[in-house]
């Protein structure tokens, strides 16, 4: 994400032999490989781990719980991680050839290509009684050098900044987030709405949360300097050195066809005295 926002964790399982059996077709290796990342996916989206502890061995059953599957995955969830399209459309390729390990567990190891970029997976299997039940998950989004995009300039920065903050302030004085949701990344407009946006601002609202002289007139300072980080999200935090109020920024963008689209932001503004508190 990261025109797709992912991570990777992988779980320590405990080996215990199940008893040798064959590897499934290849057909049936897809389907098997397509069901774990959905159902994986599909908890993320959910921020609930449930069904898809449900679906897991006993072996790990035993070991874990819905709550601490969450917790594991927490990353994935605040990322905003979701595969769902690139499963349903792209085609696995398995590399080295899927195997009895050991331990015989199934291991799964392969890719889908993501138009340049790279989702990769090992996902690992006991037999329980003739099902193949997952036991271990390792889930990696990789951009490709191809959509690997530069930090813009200070001043193309500034403009990015001042320009996404005023937009975000005029949303908050119109109580309208019509405009600066359809500013954001494709990515983010299809996991909220201008309703959610608003509700999520609502305490800006209420407070009467006003920038607009501020980003106007006064250069912000950036610190640390922007980067793009390993999901190839661009960061941005930052300050406008304003007294006796502090007006503070950390802000996340997605390259799109070549522009920088908002997919996060996080505005504060205290009184000097409160921030050191």
């Amino acid at each position: 994400m990261n025109k797709i926002l992912g991570g990777r964790s992988i779980l320590a399982i405990t080996i215990i032999n199940s008893g040798a059996a064959a590897i499934p077709s290849g057909a049936e290796l897809k389907k098997l490989t397509d069901q774990s990342l959905l159902e994986f996916n599909s908890a993320v989206q959910k921020a609930d781990f449930t069904d898809f502890y449900k679906s897991t061995a006993e072996l790990w059953q035993k070991q874990t719980t819905p709550d601490k599957l969450k917790k594991i995955f927490q990353t994935f969830i605040d990322r905003k991680f979701d595969v769902e399209a690139v499963i349903k459309k792209q085609v696995p390729t398995f590399d080295p050839a899927p195997a009895i390990n050991g331990d015989d567990f199934l291991e799964v190891h392969g890719a889908y290509d993501v138009e340049g970029d790279s989702l990769t997976f090992t996902l690992k299997y006991d037999n329980e009684a003739g099902a193949w039940k997952l036991v271990g998950i390792d889930v990696q989004f990789k951009p490709g050098r191809g959509n690997t995009a530069k930090a813009p300039s200070d001043a193309e920065l500034k403009k990015l900044t001042d320009d996404t903050l005023l937009l975000f302030n005029s949303a908050i004085q119109t109580q309208d987030f019509g405009a600066f949701y359809k500013s954001t990344a494709k990515l983010w407009q299809k996991q909220t709405t201008p309703d959610d946006l608003k509700a999520a601002f609502k305490s800006f609202i209420d407070k009467k949360f006003d920038i607009g002289s501020v980003v106007k007139t006064v250069k912000p300072s950036f610190e640390p300097q922007p980067a793009i980080n390993s999901d190839g999200l661009l960061v941005v935090e930052g300050s406008y050195p304003i007294k006796p109020d502090k007006l503070t920024f950390a802000l996340k963008y997605l390259n799109e066809g070549g522009s920088w689209k908002l997919i996060g932001i996080d505005v504060q503004a205290n009184k000097a005295g409160e921030a050191e508190k």
